[in-house]
């Protein structure tokens, strides 16, 4: 009941979300080919040394640090926060928001279960559509007269969603305080530019959250290394955000 009824308020977010992935997709993969030969010169274009270094690893590298940096890193990572932030943001806060707390808390359920139920509901709608847009790159890559393979795909695709899993919680935990549903949401948003900031400036790039998700990182998954040091620190900050979450949402007083 609970599951179901989350699934449907919000399908339809998880839908366009999917469709905004892969429509980025299809149009920078079928421009591979141009970038390719200008690759050089734009090179020489780009202004901040940290996506220099990802034009570079791309002349040498090929297609696979293109799809990285088109599908995880500016995609998954746009995209997926986007997601995150306006599903996550309204998980709980919409609720007093739109004054039907008491509704929800008159069923006989743990708070505990509420929380969890929808976190799980709202953690598969921002990691899968990340899975079904990798594997729709695979299917197209072709067109451009290359290839994918399928394994690096799922590894990129899994490190992707425990990163926008991760602060899919943290917004959750937000929401689970807030009282206006879109509050949260704007918090991570605006935090994320922030960091996005951070990101492109030498000093402070590894200091930005956007670092351990950037093509550098991305790279050796295509051999077939799994980012197990980074992988491991969004899954201790999600589940330490998930049990603040749901400590808060049991001890609100609505």
């Amino acid at each position: 009941m609970l599951a179901r009824q989350f699934f449907r308020e919000n399908a339809l977010l998880a839908l366009g979300y999917f469709l905004l992935l892969q429509l980025a997709l299809v149009p920078a993969i079928l421009f591979w080919p141009d970038f390719r030969e200008n690759i050089p010169t734009l090179t020489k274009l780009v202004p901040f040394v940290t996506l220099q270094r990802v034009m570079e690893a791309i002349e040498k590298g090929a297609f696979w640090p293109y799809f990285c940096m088109q599908h995880f890193f500016k995609g998954c990572s746009l995209f997926g926060l986007a997601a995150a932030a306006i599903i996550g943001s309204g998980l709980i806060a919409r609720e007093p928001d739109q004054g039907t707390a008491e509704f929800l808390l008159s069923r006989p359920v743990t708070r505990r279960r509420i929380l969890l139920t929808r976190w799980a509901v709202g953690g598969a709608f921002v990691t899968v559509p990340i899975f079904l847009s990798s594997l729709g790159g695979l299917l197209i890559s072709p067109l451009v007269d290359e290839s994918l393979p399928l394994g690096p795909i799922l590894i990129g695709s899994a490190y992707m969603s425990l990163f926008i899993l991760m602060l899919f919680t943290f917004t959750v935990w937000m929401s689970a305080g807030f009282d206006h549903q879109m509050r949260a949401g704007t918090i991570l948003i605006g935090f994320m530019l922030l960091q996005f900031s951070f990101y492109i400036m030498k000093v402070l790039n590894r200091y930005s959250l956007f670092y351990p998700v950037d093509v550098d990182h991305l790279l050796p998954i295509e051999s077939g290394a799994f980012p197990w040091f980074w992988s491991g620190i969004f899954l201790g900050v999600t589940a330490v955000f998930l049990g603040l979450a749901v400590r808060r949402f049991e001890k609100r007083d609505f």
